[in-house]
């Protein structure tokens, strides 16, 4: 499967307008629940700034929340995306300095030709569900997923969510690309086209899940997702000294706020499902409890081994056609960042399951 950069960078110049916004200065301090402690800053030379790229307030919030952000030595802008493949294309066009995606997309895109991205953060949660639901439309005759043969099933490409659906359709002895009608859309149009009744099944996000009423559940993601949610830069950028340091920083704040947020799970559920998601505290609870937390973990043998399963399980699906060794494409330079930012938060990353 090829990225369409053209469409992608279309969507990006949309969300630039519509959500980027400045959180250098002293208003972000005034919006923070907590303070946390950053165990490592950075000097980063005056004047340099970062634009990161993230999906669904994935890093501005918990940045937000937290008060990671205070004092930071240097710009932040946040650009909001829908899919990891926009994110990327965002990156490799110079629009912004560092994004966040989830397990899937860097594999997809290694195996379309992009060369020139590599993830610097780690983030996972081994054994969730990691709130990906294939579901169908209420009142169908679709009870399982074997009765989706024929049926038309959307997805949005070159995404984790991608990666479920044919994996769950493997499962069931169905190829998502011959025996189902794949139906491929961008990722913020899949619940839309569901909700009109356009196709018979779709793969949702945990919130979007609550939002359509709970439709009936065919399978999520629970021995297939990872959790992963990967710090992803263009290979150049890291040339440069001074974006460099900032990213070093950046990745020590994140890690900073994803500790605080798992040790505060009724500030995140207010500020994130109910706030952001516009779900209910109760359904944010549910959600909570069903997916877990995911911690950083410095990119190491096992951090990389559990990335490579991810790469392996694409090609297994035939989402990808050909095989993609990670190791290429992570780079461990800031691990003594995350590890000096979880010792200092009391965080130990559970086992990595061999």
């Amino acid at each position: 499967m090829k990225l369409l950069p053209l469409r992608v960078l279309s969507l990006f110049t949309i969300a630039v307008v519509a959500t980027s916004c400045g959180l250098s200065d002293a208003s972000e301090s005034d919006e923070a629940v907590g303070d946390v402690t950053i165990a490592a800053q950075t000097e980063v030379p005056e004047g340099t700034k970062l634009v990161v790229a993230e999906q669904n307030a994935d890093q501005s919030l918990p940045w937000n929340l937290s008060g990671a952000g205070k004092d930071v030595p240097y710009g932040v802008d946040f650009a909001d995306f829908s899919g990891g493949a926009a994110v990327i294309e965002a990156l490799r066009s110079g629009a912004a300095d560092i994004g966040s995606i989830g397990e899937a997309p860097v594999p997809i895109a290694v195996n379309s030709g992009v060369t020139d991205i590599v993830t610097v953060g780690l983030e996972a949660n081994p054994g969730s569900s990691g709130g990906y639901y294939l579901v169908a439309q209420p009142d169908s005759d679709i009870d399982s997923i074997e009765d989706l043969r024929g049926k038309r099933v959307a997805y949005p490409p070159g995404s984790g969510r991608h990666m479920i659906t044919a994996s769950l359709l493997k499962k069931a002895g169905l190829d998502l690309q011959t025996d189902v009608q794949p139906v491929e859309l961008a990722g913020a149009e899949v619940v839309p086209t569901f909700a009109a009744g356009a196709v018979d099944a779709a793969i949702v996000l945990g919130n979007q899940y609550y939002k359509l009423g709970k439709p009936p559940l065919l399978g999520d993601g629970t021995g297939i997702n990872t959790g992963i949610e990967s710090l992803i830069v263009r290979r150049d950028t890291l040339e440069d000294p001074a974006k460099a340091a900032a990213i070093g920083d950046y990745i020590g704040r994140a890690v900073a706020a994803s500790n605080w947020s798992d040790a505060h799970p009724e500030e995140w559920i207010n500020g994130y499902y109910v706030d952001t998601q516009d779900i209910t505290y109760d359904e944010g609870k549910e959600l909570l409890d069903t997916i877990g937390t995911s911690t950083f973990y410095p990119i190491d043998d096992a951090s990389t081994g559990l990335f490579q399963k991810v790469a392996d399980g694409l090609l297994d699906t035939g989402t990808i056609k050909s095989h993609v060794d990670i190791a290429p494409y992570v780079d461990g330079r800031y691990n003594q960042i995350v590890e000096d930012q979880n010792k200092a938060d009391g965080v130990t990353p559970k086992a990595i399951p061999s």
